[in-house]
């Protein structure tokens, strides 16, 4: 049996931390802001604390933090490898004017090397195996994509435990979703598990989900992101969450949703 661990965000702030286990493989993707790294420690801890491969979907640090933090400083983790695929530096220093993409894509490079981690290459169409699942590689940044630059290079994974598919979207914006409808056949697009992208807000289109179709729905979101809490409460702020929320139920497919706000959950796959 293979479980998914969506985990709780110690702080209720923006937060991506997904741990697929079966009986004798452990993967993880993302892992959020250093400030979970403590509680993800303890949580890997508890499941025999050896990670065979870390996957990570871009360069931000509520994405990356706390994977570099554990890497770092808990030497009761082992972790047999690192995969992702970061734009080049040159394309950071020209695309991204908040530093944020280097300095994470850095950071990263140089705490693999300091502690001997060997790192792989997401590639498009790549396939690892797992005992008891897989993961496939379905998009890779595109550098042609220069608007909302860090969210849009995210890697699309695809977790797929025999007949069942789980959507890592990461945080992919407007133009990465366009690209992944236009390249990928509605087939493949099919999963019944969704990573949705970007927390659940200012992500990828409607039709992306049209096209996804999902039974089940990880919504990896802190609750006033969630409510899209603003000055005047429920619903005043900027962003889209309650329009994307409301995206899904007029899909009619969804079954459940499973929501960072209600606690780490663990899912039978």
């Amino acid at each position: 049996m293979t479980k998914l661990h969506m985990l709780k965000s110690v702080t209720d702030t923006i937060n991506t931390s997904l741990i697929f286990e079966s009986e004798s493989s452990l993967i993880v993707f993302d892992g959020g802001f250093a400030v979970e790294a403590e509680y993800l420690h303890e949580y890997l801890l508890g499941l025999g604390g050896h990670v065979d491969t870390w996957f990570l979907t871009h360069a931000h640090k509520d994405h990356v933090d706390a994977c570099h933090a554990i890497l770092a400083n808990y030497s009761d983790i082992t972790v047999d490898k690192v995969c992702y695929n970061f734009p080049q530096d040159k394309w950071f220093a020209a695309h991204d004017s908040t530093g944020e993409g280097l300095e994470v894509s850095s950071r990263l490079r140089k705490v693999c090397a300091d502690k001997i981690i060997p790192t792989v290459t997401a590639e498009l169409c790549d396939l690892y195996d797992f005992d008891g699942f897989s993961v496939r590689i379905l998009q890779t940044p595109d550098e042609k994509i220069t608007n909302n630059p860090i969210n849009n290079s995210s890697v699309v994974y695809r977790v797929e435990i025999g007949e069942t598919r789980v959507l890592i979207l990461g945080d992919l914006g407007v133009e990465g979703g366009r690209q992944l409808v236009d390249t990928l056949s509605p087939s493949m697009m099919r999963a019944d598990y969704c990573q949705m992208a970007h927390h659940g807000q200012n992500g990828v289109e409607k039709e992306v989900y049209e096209a996804i179709r999902p039974r089940f729905c990880l919504w990896c979101t802190p609750s006033w992101v969630w409510d899209n809490f603003g000055p005047g409460g429920y619903d005043t702020g900027r962003l889209q969450t309650v329009i994307v929320r409301g995206w899904m139920s007029e899909l009619g497919c969804v079954e459940r949703h499973y929501r960072m706000i209600d606690g780490t959950a663990v899912i039978d796959l």
